[in-house]
């Protein structure tokens, strides 16, 4: 997949493309039903799928930093997204187009910059100055300018509409369960080991310590069980999010013990696979009533890992 960052110069655009809009935040199935007729619309026609999206959040652009949570960070929506197997994904700059009402962003953006021939959207698909552009406008604007629009309806999983919001809350929740039915997949941070105070190592429960990123939707706190991802290996594992038991309860980092590892992981990246919610926080006497429950935690993983 290509990726390109705002130059449109870089976008095979000669017989056309075929266009899909959203934020795509997660990439979960809601999304890959969108990207699926997208991909087959392009086919069809002979002509490449460009995924249209944004460097940062529109909110957080509006609204300021921080206002809206993300579920992945760039690099993530870009991995997922490649895996579909569309040909390009194109990140604007949203700043350069805010400005734009909805048919001023179809005939400049769409028709003069990217030559498209088809769109796709999500039924309740926004675009255009202050979200006014619908999925219904943009069927309108096909007519008008000759280009195909497909709508797609969303994904029902159960009773929930899968979207982003409903993963985020499935995030802050600590539903990794729920989470995972609406993503297709087990949501993981990425992070680099950075040192602590290695209290861990001290009674025999070592844990490699990453930091989430600030833009990144906040995890329950909590114990899971989890996977780790090292390199090309997977690991079983139980992961604390929030803080040690003897440490400053404001600093929220994500503490995880690797089973059947040893090893130096110190500046190294390595994924966190969330799995399930095991217990709450909460703080300990000493030493030993500690190690008593994290040997308890260490079975229960054992047992529910097979």
């Amino acid at each position: 997949m290509q990726t390109v960052h705002a130059d449109y110069k870089k976008v095979n655009t000669a017989g056309g493309t075929a266009v899909a809009i959203g934020n795509f935040d997660g990439v979960h199935k809601g999304h890959k039903k969108l990207l699926s007729v997208l991909k087959e619309a392009a086919c069809e026609r002979g002509v490449p799928s460009v995924v249209y999206t944004f460097l940062e959040h529109p909110r957080n652009v509006i609204l300021g930093e921080g206002s809206q949570k993300l579920i992945y960070e760039n690099s993530a929506k870009e991995k997922f997204i490649g895996d579909t197997g569309v040909h390009t994904l194109f990140f604007e700059d949203f700043n350069s187009v805010r400005h734009l009402e909805a048919e001023e962003f179809v005939k400049e953006i769409l028709i003069d910059k990217l030559n498209i021939k088809v769109a796709v959207i999500g039924t309740n698909g926004k675009f255009g100055k202050k979200s006014l552009g619908t999925s219904q406008m943009l069927k309108e604007f096909g007519k008008r300018y000759g280009f195909d629009v497909f709508v797609v309806e969303p994904v029902v999983i159960g009773d929930v509409v899968c979207s982003s919001t409903e993963v985020r809350a499935a995030i802050e929740a600590g539903d990794f369960k729920k989470c995972e039915s609406l993503l297709g997949r087990p949501y993981s941070v990425r992070g680099t080991v950075v040192a602590d105070k290695r209290l861990g190592r001290t009674y025999g429960f070592p844990t490699a310590n990453i930091i989430p990123d600030q833009s990144q939707t906040d995890i329950k706190r909590g114990v899971y069980a989890t996977n780790t991802h090292i390199g090309e290996k997977v690991y079983k594992s139980i992961t604390n999010v929030g803080t040690t038991s003897f440490d400053n309860p404001e600093k929220l980092r994500i503490e995880t013990h690797i089973l059947d590892f040893s090893g130096d992981l110190y500046g190294k990246i390595i994924e966190v696979e969330f799995l399930c919610y095991m217990r709450g926080f909460r703080k300990f006497a000493n030493t030993d009533e500690l190690k008593e429950q994290l040997i308890k935690d260490n079975n229960e993983v054992r047992r529910m890992l097979v």
